[in-house]
């Protein structure tokens, strides 16, 4: 009697984990069909492709659209981390795909731009309101170094201001 000595355990290990699921009678790999239909060419339609897993949104409605792109304006307007959209698009939306989210952000982008470039003048106003209001505040406060930029700046939107204050020889 001979005795063999048994390979190690783990060799043993690593032959069980790399050995195919499947063997034919000569100890050759029965790999699973991809499906291919040997009586066509090899092509776009074969192998078929896998279909999607998973429930698929159904196409919004025109309006839906619009509220999304709303909502997208205001995150872009909360200046909210990109990351953070995208959670708060998949939980209001359903939509994972990053692509899709880009798509309504870019549209929002686009829409807040005309916005901005067709009520330039009201946008104006409501700045220079804003900053008369900061001003008063200001001189309220006996904070005049404040209420003297606030005036600047309304100077500069409303175009009668266009360089800066300094004199030449201060600049030097």
């Amino acid at each position: 009697m001979s005795f063999q000595q048994a390979p190690p355990v783990d060799e043993v290990i690593e032959a069980l984990r790399s050995a195919p699921l499947d063997q034919d009678a000569d100890g050759r790999a029965l790999l699973p069909s991809a499906g291919v239909d040997p009586s066509r060419p090899v092509g776009k339609g074969n192998p078929p492709r896998l279909r999607r897993r998973g429930k698929v949104a159904p196409r919004p409605t025109a309006m839906e659209v619009e509220r999304r792109i709303a909502e997208a304006q205001l995150w872009i307007a909360q200046r909210m981390p990109l990351l953070r959209i995208y959670e708060n698009a998949g939980a209001s939306w359903g939509v994972t795909n990053t692509r899709t989210v880009r798509s309504y952000l870019d549209a929002a982008r686009q829409r807040m731009v005309e916005d901005l470039i067709s009520n330039r003048l009201e946008h104006q106003a409501q700045h220079i309101y804003a900053l008369y209001d900061c001003a008063r505040r200001a001189m309220d406060a006996e904070q005049f170094s404040a209420a003297v930029g606030a005036f600047r700046v309304i100077a500069e939107i409303g175009g009668i201001l266009r360089g800066p204050i300094k004199s030449p020889e201060l600049r030097g």
